[in-house]
């Protein structure tokens, strides 16, 4: 599912039906929780390289890339992959922009 969507992102590829696909299979039916960081950030990125990804999608990334902070240290690419992604869509927290600047930083406890 990965390399399909990297083919379709650097295609730059605008097919709705394709996206809206392959968006039902991550969000809806629930497969995002089983790609690894690594694959998260190369499908934020490719959605990104679109302007593709719902909210509920960008928003499910971004709780994973928070919840598994401590995973993202020394890992450049993913970091890299990260910034161009949100970037690219304008979209993410002040929470999470802490986090790929620093991803040791020390949040917030919610109460």
């Amino acid at each position: 599912m990965v390399q399909i969507i990297s083919g379709a992102g650097n295609m730059q590829l605008q097919d709705n039906e394709l996206w809206e696909a392959l968006e039902a299979k991550l969000v809806d039916e629930g497969l995002l929780k089983y790609f690894t960081l690594h694959e998260m950030a190369v499908i934020l990125n490719n959605f990104a390289n679109c302007g593709r990804g719902s909210d509920e999608l960008i928003e499910q990334l971004e709780k994973t890339f928070i919840k598994h902070r401590k995973a993202l240290d020394g890992n450049d690419e993913i970091l890299r992959l990260c910034k161009q992604g949100f970037g690219m869509l304008n979209k993410g927290s002040d929470i999470l922009k802490r986090v790929l600047a620093d991803p040791n930083t020390t949040l917030p406890r919610l109460e």
